[in-house]
């Protein structure tokens, strides 16, 4: 089966870099703590995803404040509408020291920024993406899950490769794994959260999050992300206040409504195919398709090929608490400097870690990015040594 659908040029370079944006595919397990977990992480029985995407309508205001080596960069506060579960959402600027867009609308289908000082709104098609919030949840509580089950402290380390049956081993790989631990309980606003970090296992410096969790409807109220890049530090803080669950939000409130004079911009948009197989890919794709030798118990999710501009193709994999992807396209450039010195068939690579790591590298005129969530690095460089610079090129 093949689908067709439209993605924005304002996204062009994220589609290039990683080509397989689209559907994802929704992970519906449930989740429950293992009763070996400590005393200071609690056994919870709760479908994660299922009952943060049944949240209807949420309003708060949102406080987003960046920071760079201890000093406040920027501090942007919103009016927030959302709808869990979807794209659709609304973010109204009341206050900000950094210029931004005025308004943010998206109706789940196409996001529009509006710019009310040039009286200006781009429209970016969402065709072909969609919200997955309450699918990353469920895997990083799923990962806590694992830990508890095995009954570390502190940092617990959670191997990302797939899970073995007991008896069997488990995986000795882990350079660069995420690991999640919890962090007990803190009050956010009045509303009782879940502590929960995420850190490189091996790296904590480079790189860090910390999400606060609602206990009762698993809707982040606090998420702090750091990094540390060209010996700068970063600090994202985005904080959700007077939050009010289930409020019925109107269709209305995600339709945009800007005044008459507005000026849309609706960028020229690539076209984008989907399909169910490797096969079905390499028999309409317009250049070779990668061969990657991926790791046992990871499942292709779907396969694309992206006509435009750029042109390229991609693979998606996934397994229980990883994504993998494999892109090519037609776009190549000078490669920057990374996390460290990567050659790939003989071309310098650039390899970049963080909540997703990235493998990028250049073969004659096509550029390849491989990216991983929760993913070792050294499982990035693997995979991107299987595939190398075809000599058909």
């Amino acid at each position: 089966m093949v689908t067709r659908h439209l993605t924005s040029e304002r996204l062009v370079l994220t589609i290039a870099a990683v080509v397989v944006v689209g559907v994802l595919a929704v992970a519906t397990w449930s989740l429950v703590f293992a009763s070996t977990g400590t005393a200071d992480q609690p056994r919870i029985d709760a479908d994660v995803q299922q009952r943060y995407e049944a949240i209807d309508g949420v309003n708060a205001t949102q406080t987003t404040t960046i920071t760079r080596d201890g000093t406040v960069a920027s501090r942007t506060t919103y009016d927030a509408v959302l709808q869990p579960g979807t794209q659709k959402k609304r973010l109204a600027v009341v206050n900000s020291t950094a210029r931004r867009y005025d308004l943010r609308v998206s109706n789940g289908s196409a996001l529009w920024l509006y710019d009310q000082r040039r009286a200006n709104a781009t429209r970016i098609s969402l065709s072909g993406t969609r919200a997955d919030r309450g699918e990353r949840l469920q895997r990083l509580l799923t990962k806590l899950n694992m830990s508890a089950a095995a009954e570390t402290t502190d940092s617990q380390s959670v191997e990302p490769l797939p899970v073995v049956p007991h008896g069997e081993g488990q995986p000795t790989e882990s350079t660069g794994s995420m690991a999640v631990s919890y962090r007990g309980t803190e009050s956010v606003d009045g509303r009782e959260a879940y502590v929960i970090r995420v850190a490189p296992e091996n790296d904590t410096a480079a790189y860090e999050q910390t999400i606060w969790v609602d206990i009762d409807r698993f809707f982040p109220v606090k998420k702090r992300t750091a990094w540390t890049t060209d010996g700068e530090h970063t600090v994202v803080t985005t904080t959700y206040t007077n939050v009010s669950y289930d409020t019925g939000v109107s269709e209305d409130v995600f339709t945009p409504d800007f005044p008459d004079d507005t000026t849309v911009t609706v960028p020229e948009t690539p076209d984008t195919r989907t399909y169910e197989s490797v096969g079905a890919l390499e028999a309409e794709a317009e250049m070779q398709v990668p061969e990657p030798d991926i790791p046992p118990g990871y499942e292709l999710t779907y396969a694309t090929q992206t006509r435009g501009q750029i042109r390229g193709v991609g693979l998606r994999y996934a397994n229980r608490t990883s994504l993998l992807t494999v892109a090519k396209y037609n776009y190549t450039y000078s490669p920057s400097d990374g996390d460290g010195q990567v050659t790939i068939d003989g071309r310098q690579a650039q390899l970049t870690r963080g909540p997703t790591s990235s493998l990028s590298w250049s073969c004659e005129s096509y550029r390849y990015t491989i990216r991983g969530e929760g993913v070792s690095a050294d499982r990035l460089i693997t995979v991107g040594q299987s595939i190398g610079c075809p000599a058909a090129e």
